[in-house]
């Protein structure tokens, strides 16, 4: 398929007018385009104003979290208003993450979960997730979220070392 995209070029595999697929299906002489899309993603993902759009949504599911603590009481019983503006919120921040995760987890395959911080990052999300679609209250999942604060702790060193390095 790469061959007709115009991915692979004509090199010394393109033997007598004819194109070697055994050599192609074997992993001929360029990407596949498997390893080009995961190479894309990876690119993609390491766009700094993705990173930045990453951080910044961490922070707006904080605020989100602290302010649904801060006001539980105001808010009102289940399925009332204010309880569904603020799962409906919870739910598509939440949404975003578990997005963040899948196409982390292509683009860099399983050496993203290599370090501990998206692990963990990675079982608070989908945690997370699960306890709000089966609508579990406790106060320990709003922790869990919190937990999600060194995601963004981890996240901001990066960036000061970055800049360091420049």
């Amino acid at each position: 398929m790469i061959r007709r995209f115009g991915r692979l070029s004509i090199t010394s595999d393109f033997k007598n007018g004819k194109w070697d697929d055994e050599a192609i299906f074997n992993g001929g002489v360029e990407l596949s385009l498997f390893a080009t899309l995961r190479e894309t993603t990876k690119n993609f993902v390491e766009n700094p104003k993705i990173s930045n759009l990453i951080l910044y949504m961490t922070v707006v599911l904080m605020v989100v979290i602290f302010t649904e603590l801060a006001i539980s009481n105001f808010i009102g019983p289940k399925h009332s208003v204010g309880w569904y503006f603020f799962y409906v919120v919870n739910y598509f921040l939440l949404l975003f993450f578990i997005t963040e995760i899948v196409i982390k987890f292509f683009g860099y395959g399983f050496t993203y979960f290599m370090e501990l911080i998206n692990v963990i990052d990675a079982g608070i999300v989908i945690t997370s997730f699960v306890f709000h679609v089966m609508e579990v209250e406790t106060k320990s999942i709003g922790l869990l979220r919190v937990l999600r604060l060194i995601k963004v702790i981890s996240g901001m060193k990066k960036v000061v070392d970055e800049k360091r390095e420049r």
